[in-house]
Order: structure tokens, then C-alpha cells, then sequence
């Protein structure tokens, strides 16, 4: 199969690699449908990061899934699966409070899981996912070729201004760190992020 291989700065090339398999019961095979070019992915391209050694690049995919690990309960062959911004299991302290970046387990695209096995870049033909069962998020119906953008901004998009507004020190008491009732947050920019942010509501507990 093709999936892009980032050899430094300013520096990707789309290459032949070899097609993913399951290597754990907790993998799925995910056959890539739409693909995009995240803010992240312009890091290396930059060398603001560095790029040790050619690898996998890009994290923000959907697709169908073509095959699953034998230890994989929630998804099926068949499902269209939209893969959020990094890995998770979906059970540590720090999942279940819906910081899933924090994952106890968790992992990069591009990177290595747990288990030091190489990790797909999102932008190929196919990736294996591992924590597949933590990971992916199933559609309850295989959406047509126009609702796939729409599909595709729920990957990042929606969560990172959510993600944001939780944390700000502006929603948040600077004794207990609970949520304040009113607080400003200041949206520099009018992006995807920054628009999806001005639609969120965060509730105070």
C-alpha cells in the first residue's frame, strides 16, 4: 500500500510500506477513507519538532474496518470508524474524566503503542489501531461521499475547543479547580477550532 513517510523538515514522500496486520487482540485493520493535514503534522514539516528518522505521518483519518483482534468487543467488520487525535483505552482515571490525551496507555499515530510495536501515520491506505476497542468511535450507519467532511471534523475539531474551554483558567476556580458559572475566553482565531468554539457550551458542575 501508499501512505506518506516524513523523512525531516519539509521533507514527505509518499511511499510503498508494507500493508498492517494484527500484531495484538486488541488491534483493528482500518481502511482509510479521508485523511487531513492537522496543524501537528505541520510541526516536523517545519522542524519546529525533530525528525530523527523517516516515519508514518498524520493522525486525523475515518474509514471502515476490515479486520479486528480477537480481544476487540465493540466494534465489527464493516463499521465506519472515525479515529480521534491520539490513542486511548478508554478506561484509565484520566479517560473516564474525557482528557483522553492523557491516557495512563496512551499513544501517537506515527509513534509506538505499549508495547514498542510501531504505530500507522494516518495518512495512507490503512492503518492498524491499537486499543482499537478505547480508540475508535463507530458511526451507526455508513455515511455517503458528501457527509464524509462533516464526519471528518469530528476527529479534532470538535473536542480541541472543548477541550480548551474545560481547561481555562478562566472557567476554573484557583482554589479546587472546579468550573466557574461566567468567565471570558478569548478566541484568537476563526478556523475550524475557533469557530467550533464559539458553539460550545460548557456546563458548570
Amino acid at each position: 500500500m501508499r501512505a506518506t513517510v516524513i523523512h525531516g523538515p519539509r521533507d514527505i514522500r509518499l511511499e510503498d510500506v508494507p500493508d498492517p496486520e494484527i500484531r495484538r487482540p486488541t488491534d483493528a485493520i482500518v481502511r482509510v477513507v479521508a485523511s487531513c493535514v492537522c496543524g501537528s503534522d505541520l510541526w516536523p514539516y517545519r522542524g519546529v519538532t525533530d525528525t530523527t528518522e523517516p516515519h508514518r505521518i498524520g493522525h486525523e483519518f475515518v474509514g471502515v474496518v476490515e479486520d479486528l483482534g480477537a480481544e476487540v468487543s465493540s466494534l465489527k467488520v464493516g463499521d465506519f470508524v472515525i479515529a480521534p487525535f491520539a490513542l486511548s483505552d478508554n478506561t484509565c482515571v484520566h479517560c473516564l474524566r474525557g482528557v483522553h490525551t492523557s491516557c495512563e496507555r496512551g499513544a501517537w499515530w506515527g509513534g509506538e503503542d505499549e508495547h514498542d510495536l510501531p504505530i500507522d501515520g494516518g495518512q495512507g491506505e490503512a492503518v492498524r489501531v491499537p486499543m482499537a476497542d478505547g480508540t475508535l468511535v463507530a458511526t451507526p450507519e455508513m455515511p455517503d461521499d458528501a457527509s464524509i467532511p462533516a464526519r471528518s471534523l469530528r476527529r479534532d475539531v470538535h473536542r480541541t475547543p472543548r477541550g480548551a474551554l474545560c481547561g481555562s483558567p478562566s472557567r476554573r476556580d484557583r482554589g479546587g479547580g472546579r468550573r466557574r458559572r461566567r468567565g471570558s475566553v478569548r478566541r484568537p482565531g476563526c478556523g475550524p477550532v475557533g469557530r467550533r468554539a464559539g458553539h460550545c457550551h460548557v456546563a458548570p458542575r
